[in-house]
Formats: structure tokens, C-alpha cells, sequence
């Protein structure tokens, strides 16, 4: 897959208006709340264009190595990779823009297995705190089939927790 359609995946702005609906019809998000989201989506679409390639390349290479039966951590493997290759190529190339995409705690989420594909998740957070809720809802929804909270809540206490609070909202988290 190009690298075209990767991004094309995640700006399109009909499959993450679909995104917002679920939440809505499942009852993460009000209504009035995912009407401003949707008309905020171009917006917030091309202010996050970057990162939101850099979080499809993830999902892409998640998706990859899902199947892996070699038990080697592959996947987490080469996030990290990426990260580190894109932050060293910025630094040469002197842009601290997307330099700072590529952060440290990007590179150190990307390592993680199983949650190391959302790590652009946290650039993204800083762009709107309710686009990187709804893209983690988007990935999850499509590599899973269902919402976020519900993902979290099988995993352990010790990463649910710190993911909750980091992907989900406040205001949301105290319904």
C-alpha cells in the first residue's frame, strides 16, 4: 500500500463522520457534541494531516504483523523504528515541527505491544484532545469492532487506567 492510500485511510472525512456517528448511536458522545466535531473535521483533518499519516503507517504496520506467528515483537519492532528514523531524519533535516511529532514519548509508546500503534495518538492529542478520541475510536472500531472503552476494559488495570485518561476525554470519562 502506498503511501497515498495510507493517508487517504485517515482523512477521509466520511469514514471518520461514521466514526463519530457510532459513538453517538453507542452513547460515547452526545449529539450536539459529535455535530461539532463533524463540522470541525476538515479543519482539524488538515491541521493533523502529518500526524495523521505518521498513525496510519502504525495502524498499517500493526496490521502487518498481526498475524506474526513468529514470537518476536515485530510490530513493536518497527514502530519504533519508524519513530526513530523519522525523528533522526527531522533533526538532520532541522524541523523541529515534525521533529517534535516524532517525541520521545512517541518513541517510547511505539514500543509497547499491542498499544504501541496508537503512540501518534499523543501528537495528535495536542492538536484537539476529542480528534485523537475519535481516532482511537476509528482504529479500534476497525481492527476490532468495537469502542475504545469497551477495548480497555480487558486489558489490565495497570495500562487501562493511564490509556483511559490519556485517549478518553475528561469530561467523557466522568459520565
Amino acid at each position: 500500500m502506498n503511501s497515498r492510500k495510507i493517508l487517504k485511510r485517515f482523512t477521509n472525512q466520511e469514514s471518520i463522520e461514521k466514526t463519530i456517528e457510532r459513538l453517538i448511536n453507542e452513547s460515547y458522545l452526545s449529539k450536539e457534541r459529535g455535530e461539532v466535531l463533524k463540522k470541525s473535521l476538515p479543519d482539524m483533518i488538515r491541521k493533523s494531516e502529518y500526524v495523521l499519516y505518521n498513525l496510519a503507517v502504525h495502524t498499517a504496520i500493526g496490521t502487518i504483523f498481526a498475524f506474526d506467528l513468529i514470537p518476536i515483537p515485530l510490530g513493536s519492532i518497527s514502530r519504533f523504528n519508524w519513530v526513530l528514523g523519522n525523528r533522526i531524519y527531522h533533526t538532520v533535516k532541522d524541523n523541529k515541527e515534525k521533529k517534535q511529532v516524532h517525541s520521545y514519548k512517541v518513541l517510547a509508546v511505539s514500543a509497547i505491544p499491542f498499544v504501541g500503534y496508537l503512540a501518534y495518538t499523543i501528537p495528535l492529542k495536542k492538536i484537539s484532545e476529542y480528534l485523537c478520541y475519535v481516532y482511537a475510536n476509528h482504529i479500534i472500531y476497525n481492527r476490532k469492532n468495537e469502542s475504545l472503552e469497551s477495548y480497555l476494559n480487558r486489558k489490565p488495570k495497570l495500562v487501562r487506567a493511564p490509556l483511559k485518561k490519556f485517549l478518553i476525554p475528561e469530561d467523557l470519562r466522568k459520565k
